[in-house]
C-alpha cells in the first residue's frame, strides 16, 4: 500500500512538472507569435529604418557636434597663482619670518576674433553633421526600399515557379493519359517528366532565394533574423515620370549637394581663425604681495605679449587658403558627377518604365492568350505536345521578364529619387 502511494505521489509530481513546462512552452510560443509580423509593408520598413542602429549612431554624431559648438563659444578660464618666497632659510629668513606671499590672477584675452572664428567653424561643422545625417538616412532608406522590392520580386518568382510546377504536373498527367490511350508516343511522356522535375527544382531554388531576400531586408535595420512571414506592396505599379525641369530643381535638394555650402563656409571660417591666430594674445595679471617681515602689502600688475618675430602663423594661413581652393574644386567635380549620375539614372528610368509598361500592357496579354489557345488545342488534338509546351514556356519566359523589368524599373526609380533628395518621401 505504501509503495502504491509513493508511486501515485511521484506520478502526480511528474505530471505537474509536465503541465508547468507545457504552460511555459505555450507562453514562450505565444510570445514568439506576438512578436512576429505576418506581413511587412513598405511603411513598416521605413519605420524600422528610422530606429536602426546606424541612424542612431549618426544622431549621436549630431549631438557631439552640438557639444563642440557649445564648447567653442566659451571664454578661457582665468589662472590663479600663489607664490611664497624667502622662507625656510637661516637667520632673518628662518621659518616664515621673512617670507613674501604673492597671490595673483591672470586672464588670457584672445585678440582678433579667435573665439568667434572657432564658434563659426563649430557651427558649420554642426551643419555638416546634419547634412551627413540626412544623407545617411536617405542611403539607408534607398537600400531598404531596394531590398523590399527585391523581396516582392522573390515572392512573385516563387509564386510563378509554383504555378509552373502545377501546370507541369497537369501537362504530365495529360500526356500520360494520352500515352495510355495510345494517341501519342511514350517519348512525349518522358519529356513531360523532365519538364516536371525541372519545375520542381525551380520551386526549391525560388524558396531559397526568398529566404535570402528576407535576410538581406531585415539586415538593413540591424536585425539578424527576419520576424515577418512575407512582404506586401504594389510591385507592378508604374508611377508618373518626372520632367527634366522638375529634376533639375529637385537636384538642388539633394543633401549631398547642399552640404557643400556648409563645407565651404567651414573652410572660410578656418581661414579667418588662422588669420586671427597670427595676432598675439594678451595676458593681464593682477595680484597682492605681502611681506611677513614688515607686515605690509603691495599690489602688482602684469602684461604678457608674445613677440611675433619668427612665427606669424604664415604656414597655417597658406594651408587654410589652399584648403578653400581644394574644397571648391572638389565641390565642382562632385556636383558634376552627381549631375551626370542623375541624367544617366533618368535615362535608365525612361527605358525601364517603357519596357515594364510594354510587357504589362501588350506582351503579357498576348502571351497568355497564345498559351491558353495552345493548351486548348492540345487537349482537343489540334496541336502536338511540343507546340503546347513551347507556348507554355513562352508565357513563363514573359512572366520572368515581367518581374525583371519591374525590378529594374523600381531600382532606377529609387536611384532618381535619391539623387533628387526625395527618397525620404513616403510613397
Amino acid at each position: 500500500m505504501c509503495s502504491f502511494t509513493r508511486y501515485m505521489t511521484c506520478a502526480v509530481f511528474v505530471a505537474s512538472i509536465l503541465v508547468a513546462s507545457g504552460s511555459v512552452h505555450a507562453d514562450t510560443t505565444s510570445q514568439k507569435v506576438t512578436t512576429s509580423i505576418e506581413a511587412l509593408s513598405l511603411k513598416d520598413v521605413l519605420l524600422r529604418i528610422d530606429k536602426s542602429p546606424t541612424l542612431k549612431a549618426v544622431e549621436k554624431a549630431v549631438e557631439a557636434a552640438e557639444g563642440n559648438l557649445d564648447q567653442a563659444g566659451l571664454w578661457l578660464n582665468p589662472e590663479l597663482s600663489i607664490e611664497v618666497e624667502n622662507f625656510g632659510g637661516k637667520d632673518d629668513l628662518e621659518g616664515f619670518n621673512g617670507a613674501e606671499t604673492t597671490v595673483s590672477i591672470a586672464q588670457l584675452f584672445e585678440i582678433g576674433g579667435k573665439r568667434s572664428a572657432r564658434k563659426a567653424i563649430a557651427s558649420q561643422e554642426h551643419r555638416l553633421t546634419k547634412w551627413d545625417k540626412r544623407s545617411t538616412e536617405q542611403d539607408l532608406r534607398l537600400d531598404a526600399m531596394k531590398a523590399f522590392y527585391a523581396s516582392l520580386a522573390s515572392q512573385m518568382r516563387l509564386e510563378q515557379a509554383k504555378q509552373l510546377a502545377s501546370l507541369a504536373e497537369q501537362a504530365y498527367q495529360t500526356v500520360a493519359d494520352r500515352v495510355e490511350a495510345g494517341k501519342v508516343s511514350p517519348v512525349q511522356q518522358l519529356r513531360a517528366s523532365v519538364e516536371l522535375k525541372f519545375s520542381r527544382s525551380a520551386v526549391e531554388t525560388a524558396e531559397r532565394q526568398i529566404i535570402q531576400a528576407y535576410q538581406e531586408l531585415c539586415a538593413k535595420w540591424g536585425d539578424s533574423k527576419p520576424d515577418f512571414e512575407k512582404v506586401v506592396g504594389n510591385f507592378d505599379e508604374l508611377f508618373d515620370l518626372p520632367d527634366r525641369t522638375t529634376l533639375e530643381v529637385s537636384f538642388l535638394e539633394n543633401p549631398d549637394v547642399q552640404r557643400w555650402e556648409a563645407e565651404l563656409s567651414s573652410k572660410n571660417a578656418n581661414l579667418k581663425l588662422e588669420r586671427a591666430n597670427s595676432i598675439p594674445d594678451v595676458t593681464l595679471s593682477f595680484g597682492v604681495r605681502k611681506s611677513e617681515e614688515t607686515g605690509e602689502s603691495a599690489y602688482l600688475a602684469g602684461l604678457e605679449l608674445p613677440l611675433p618675430l619668427f612665427d606669424r602663423n604664415q604656414g597655417s594661413r597658406k594651408s587654410a587658403k589652399a584648403e578653400i581652393s581644394q574644397t571648391v574644386f572638389t565641390r565642382n567635380a562632385t556636383l558634376a558627377l552627381l549631375s551626370s549620375d542623375l541624367q544617366s539614372a533618368f535615362q535608365e528610368l525612361l527605358a525601364t518604365h517603357y519596357q515594364a509598361q510594354t510587357i504589362q500592357g501588350d506582351i503579357m496579354p498576348a502571351a497568355e492568350q497564345a498559351n491558353e489557345a495552345a493548351q486548348i488545342g492540345y487537349r482537343e488534338g489540334k496541336f502536338d505536345f511540343l507546340e503546347a509546351l513551347d507556348a507554355q514556356r513562352t508565357l513563363f519566359d514573359v512572366k520572368a521578364q515581367y518581374i525583371d523589368a519591374f525590378s529594374a524599373y523600381h531600382e532606377s526609380r529609387l536611384n532618381v529619387m535619391r539623387l533628387t533628395g526625395q527618397i525620404d518621401q513616403n510613397e
